[in-house]
C-alpha cells in the first residue's frame, strides 16, 4: 500500500511557525509512546528538520498527498 504524506503548518513553543511540513502518515502516528520524542520531517524544499513532540503547540493539516 502506498504511503500518504500529510502536509502541516506547525507552531512551536519558541514562536517559530513552520509551513508546509511533510510527514509520512498522520502526525498522531508518530506519538506512539513516551520513547518517541524526536522525529524527522521534511519541508517543501526537501530539507529534513528534526522536531520534538514537546515543542509542538499546534499543527494544522493543510492537505494529504497521495
Amino acid at each position: 500500500m502506498k504511503q500518504k504524506f500529510h502536509v502541516y503548518n506547525i507552531l512551536l513553543t519558541t514562536g517559530e511557525y513552520l509551513e508546509n511540513i511533510r510527514i509520512e502518515g498522520p502526525l498522531e502516528d508518530h506519538f506512539s509512546g513516551v520513547a518517541v520524542s524526536l522525529f524527522p520531517v521534511e519541508d517543501m524544499d526537501g530539507k529534513t528538520i528534526i522536531l520534538s513532540i514537546f515543542h509542538i503547540v499546534k499543527a494544522d493539516l493543510i492537505h494529504v498527498e497521495e
